[in-house]
């Protein structure tokens, strides 16, 4: 009796034993999140190359702030901010793969004013025995921020002029910036003159993102009836006029 007893024993500390390595605890794992917004973006008309504008205190999260997605072995967890995560990550553990981790904060693809998107990715192997792996994470504006300035030259022939970037009306007076997903924009204007004429002119410009651009309007001086776009400080688009550069015209 007493060695069936110990077989029996025996055949449940082997089961135990390779249900452990088979799967349980032992091949799951925990992410700890290191995060850091940047507030830091380039501006494309700048004289140094270092030169950078810094985002004020409203438009950058702070890093409690920010959504997490985690996404390997086939799941997809989400959590509303980092703050949620963290609470979460006592009893929160994965299975042993790799997982691509994701922090933003505001809606991708959204344009507008006071619109940013930021965003900022890793990819980490979750170990097992339940031991952690840091992901250290920097999040930056993902779009573009986008601003017009006219000449005193096309001031001085368009006295009205109304511009419009991918449709969104561009306002001078605004204390706001507007942001614009990167990629390319098209922007529009409808100019008046002093006669009351009207001219329609287009162009399009690429956008790259984590950056500031001020597209500037000026018209021609060379005696062309042109408008010329300065984009990154150089002339990008040269758009003709259908009239003299003549006041009486």
């Amino acid at each position: 009796m007493k060695k069936i007893l110990f077989a029996i024993a025996l055949a449940v500390v082997a089961t135990a034993c390779q249900n452990s390595n088979e799967g349980g605890d032992v091949q799951f794992g925990k992410i700890a999140i290191e995060a850091a917004t940047r507030s830091e973006v380039g501006e494309n008309n700048a004289t140094s190359a270092d030169s950078k504008l810094v985002l004020s205190e409203g438009l950058v999260p702070k890093a409690e702030e920010l959504k997490v997605e985690i996404v390997g072995n086939n799941n997809t967890f989400t959590w509303a901010t980092l703050a949620e995560f963290n609470a979460a990550n006592e009893e929160q553990t994965f299975a042993s793969a790799p997982y691509t981790i994701t922090l933003s904060y505001g809606e991708k693809g959204a344009e507008g004013w006071s619109k940013p998107y930021f965003e900022g990715s890793t990819t980490v192997e979750v170990p097992m025995y339940g031991l952690a792996v840091d992901a250290n994470i920097e999040v930056l504006l993902a779009n573009s921020i986008v601003a017009i300035e006219t000449t005193d030259n096309f001031n001085g022939y368009f006295p009205k002029s109304a511009f419009k970037i991918n449709d969104i009306a561009w306002e001078s007076a605004k204390d706001e910036m507007l942001f614009m997903s990167a990629g390319e924009v098209t922007i529009t204007c409808e100019a008046e003159r002093q006669t009351s004429s009207k001219t329609s002119l287009e162009t399009k410009l690429t956008l790259n993102p984590t950056t500031r651009y001020t597209v500037v309007f000026d018209l021609s001086t060379a005696g062309n009836a042109v408008v010329n776009v300065m984009f990154d400080d150089e002339i990008v688009d040269t758009i003709e006029l259908e009239f003299e550069l003549n006041d009486k015209a």
